[in-house]
């Protein structure tokens, strides 16, 4: 097969290229992860947002998440993109058993005075939008949010207050497991049981009912920091993890302590259930090249199992498990 390549800051992680520098990515073709499908058993619907200024808002996106789409189908889930306003009409119409909306970063807006400019976040969604979302998932329904990054990572903020989700914008880092060479701008974490990073004790695991599925290690690259429950956390960051940020003005960092953020939680809410990840990439089909380190990001990594953390994620969330 033909491996493409592409420019990340047309269609993944700007602000983590412009603080590298040229960064370029491979899209992996040959990864394909076999297990057990439940394909004719089910008439489970997902629904993904291409509307707002997503990964899936381009064309590119789709294509560097092709394993996760073909794990989805081959599992027997039905998937379909919409562009329209995420408000309870829309959800009433599609009756998805899982919204998924991937990376939702700020919009962007300058402002021009006298000379001065300066850069306006707000959030791409609307109130009615947070408030059809909670009540599809109170009465339900179920989410999966992949969140963005520092500077316009906090677009989905309004949605993570209505969860009682606490958000740290930025990268988590711990200099103890950073796996890389560069001790850059992203941690990346091998998360096993034996660090501490993988809980295999969170209703995700241990309502699989394919244990073959079950993940021994997780590879996560790159991800701000989140907290709400202890029991929420399914793959928690080290106690003492640094969250930090670029100062507006300066290289100075931004640094914040916590023994409490995690990468990944879920929980119950209502009668629906909710993931939240601040890895972007976790189920992504890309390779990175930064300064001729190649690192993978992230589904095909062959030392990890991610994909068997999506399978899981899926059937939990979809109540197939």
């Amino acid at each position: 097969m033909i491996h493409r390549s592409i420019w990340l800051w047309a269609m993944l992680l700007g602000s983590f290229a412009c603080a590298q520098g040229t960064v370029t990515a491979e899209i992996d073709t040959l990864f394909n992860y076999e297990f057990e499908s439940l394909k004719n058993k089910h008439q489970k619907k997902i629904l993904i947002d291409q509307g707002h200024n997503t990964i899936y808002s381009v064309p590119s996106g789709k294509t560097t998440a092709r394993e996760m789409f073909r794990i989805m189908e081959t599992d027997g889930f039905h998937i379909q993109f919409t562009d329209q306003r995420l408000d309870s009409a829309q959800l009433s119409e599609t009756v998805p058993d899982l919204l998924i909306l991937h990376g939702m970063p700020n919009n962007k807006t300058i402002l021009k005075s006298k000379g001065t400019e300066e850069v306006l976040y707000t959030s791409p969604l609307e109130n009615i939008e947070v408030e059809s979302i909670a009540k599809y998932v109170n009465n339900g329904g179920s989410l999966l949010l992949f969140l963005s990054h520092f500077p316009g990572g906090s677009g989905a903020l309004p949605l993570l207050e209505a969860f009682s989700v606490k958000f740290r914008d930025g990268y988590a880092y711990h200099n103890q497991y950073h796996t890389t060479k560069k001790k850059g701008i992203c941690g990346h974490f091998t998360m096993n049981v034996a660090n501490g990073m993988l809980n295999l004790n969170h209703p995700v695991f241990t309502s699989s009912i394919d244990k073959k599925t079950m993940p021994a290690s997780v590879r996560f690259y790159c991800g701000a920091a989140v907290f709400r429950n202890p029991e929420d956390e399914i793959l928690p960051f080290p106690n003492n993890t640094v969250n930090y940020t670029k100062a507006t003005t300066s290289k100075f960092r931004m640094e914040e302590a916590s023994d409490d953020y995690a990468g990944m939680i879920g929980f119950q809410y209502g009668n629906g259930r909710v993931i939240i990840c601040t890895d972007q990439g976790i189920f992504r089909s890309l390779d990175l090249f930064i300064d001729d380190e190649k690192i993978a990001v992230t589904i095909h990594d062959t030392e990890t199992d991610n994909a068997g953390l999506l399978v899981n994620v899926l059937r939990w969330l979809t109540k197939l498990q």
